[in-house]
């Protein structure tokens, strides 16, 4: 009796899920009863409810009664039979309604082992998922506020974080906080079309993309709306491989850039126009820059009316692109490196350039061999001068040196490849205040100088 109980039980919740036709059949006392039911006519069955079905019959047959087909191997029972495509019953009658006796007994048997074999079939079984919840614990981060969660991921490293990001709704939006993507260090690495722009654009300052390699477009359409500005003011592109027209598009979207870096990196017209719209710029790193004519320094010198601080060395500049800078530079220019203009940069332009930027503390000339000694008399009208580099002027003879004596402000000379060990030591004797031959490489407007590569600009650039 129990079992049958149970098998009752189970008609029921399968009479509650199935959204068809049911057939129900039974056999007691060599009698038969077939009933056909459309679930979808009602919402909700009980044990009284199939009572009324004729189910009954399972419930009050206590030894003859036939058991109910056994599950298949695959551990489903056939009353989970919810198909639309149930063939028409033989017998349609109502609840109770009996299958003649004789010789229509051999054709319900025939119908009731074809009923059957169809209830076997797989295709009409009722695939029901097993409740697999697992307690996995307690969520101690649900505890915390995302202001707590927050100082969490100021400790993480960007991969790190990047992956936690993932991991549910609430750290994916914590982790675009503006604070934890302040400084960025994607020196040497290689941004496919579209990273770089969803990067920055989650508010990052300070950003060094030294030797990187950056795809177009930089913006994805989608990723950005129209209008939008960054807000990098601290930017390393030196050495970095990206097309002109990316950097066209990366520029664009800079307007409170104050130190840039386009060291060995090719412009064009379009980008000296864009570096101009930054109007607060401050420094300038422009060295071994290709593609930089007379048109693009006449933009940047107009339009960076605060820059003071210009490197546009080994740039190889035309003599229109010299006459340019030297008219048009701001007066407010305090640290000039025009190394490398070896046929372009005489003694006339020099004499504009100091007039023009009077107070000038780093000036560098190495390799302008146009230059004459005359140049010494016009570099010494620099009353605020601290540091000078003539390397390898060769046109300038070594006594016309010793007039820098009347540059009472200068703390550093350079003059690599011009004297020899005892010229040296005369001028040492000279100026005794004096740094000779103290630095080999040039530090103005660079963002790195030496081995420090984890910062630009004296700015870190990881937290």
């Amino acid at each position: 009796m129990r079992n049958r109980k149970r098998r009752c039980a189970c008609l029921t919740r399968t009479l509650n899920a199935c959204s068809s036709v049911l057939l129900v059949l039974t056999q007691s006392k060599g009698e038969i009863k077939c009933f056909r039911f459309d679930v979808r006519c009602a919402t909700s069955f009980g044990p009284n409810d199939l009572a009324t079905l004729g189910l009954g019959v399972l419930l009050e047959s206590d030894s003859d009664a036939k058991e109910v087909p056994k599950m298949s191997s695959k551990g489903r029972s056939p009353l989970a039979n919810v198909s639309n495509q149930t063939p028409q019953v033989v017998v349609q009658a109502g609840a109770g309604t009996s299958v003649a006796s004789g010789g229509g007994m051999q054709q319900a048997d025939a119908n009731l082992r074809k009923y059957i074999s169809i209830l076997n079939d797989e295709r009409f079984f009722l695939y029901r998922r097993r409740n697999t919840k697992q307690n996995l614990g307690e969520d101690y981060f649900g505890r915390l506020s995302d202001e707590m969660i927050l100082q969490v991921f100021r400790w993480l490293p960007k991969k790190a974080l990047m992956r936690c990001s993932q991991v549910s709704k609430r750290f994916s939006q914590v982790s675009l906080d503006e604070t934890l993507w302040t400084r960025l260090d994607l020196s040497c690495r290689s941004m496919r079309a579209g990273a770089l722009g969803s990067v920055i654009s989650r508010g990052t300052v300070i950003l060094r993309l030294a030797q990187a390699h950056v795809s177009y477009p930089v913006f994805l359409p989608e990723s950005v709306e129209c209008g939008f500005q960054t807000k990098l003011q601290f930017l390393d592109l030196s050495m970095c491989s990206i097309e002109p027209e990316a950097l066209v598009e990366l520029l664009s979207r800079c307007r409170s850039l104050r130190k840039l870096s386009l060291e060995n990196v090719a412009v064009d017209a379009s980008c000296c126009r864009e570096i101009g719209c930054n109007e607060n710029l401050e420094a300038l790193n422009l060295t071994m820059t290709t593609g930089l004519d007379s048109f693009g320094v006449t933009t940047l010198a107009k339009k960076l009316t605060k820059l003071h601080s210009l490197n546009i060395s080994w740039t190889h500049l035309s003599r229109q692109a010299v006459e340019a800078l030297v008219t048009h530079v701001t007066p407010s220019l305090l640290r000039l490196n025009v190394a490398g203009c070896r046929q372009t940069l005489n003694d006339a332009a020099l004499e504009k350039l100091v007039a023009r930027c009077p107070d000038l503390l780093e000036l560098d000339l190495s390799d302008c061999t146009q230059l004459t000694s005359e140049a010494i008399t016009i570099v010494c009208k620099l009353k605020k001068l601290e540091y000078l580099s003539l390397s390898r002027c060769y046109n300038i003879s070594v006594t016309s040196y010793l007039q820098l004596s009347d540059l009472h402000s200068l703390l550093f000379l350079d003059v690599f490849g011009l004297l020899s060990e005892q010229a040296i030591t005369m001028l040492q004797t000279s100026f005794p205040g004096v740094g000779i031959n103290k630095f080999i490489h040039s530090s103005v407007a660079r963002p790195t100088v030496g081995t420090r590569r984890t910062s630009i600009w004296g700015l870190r650039t990881r937290d």
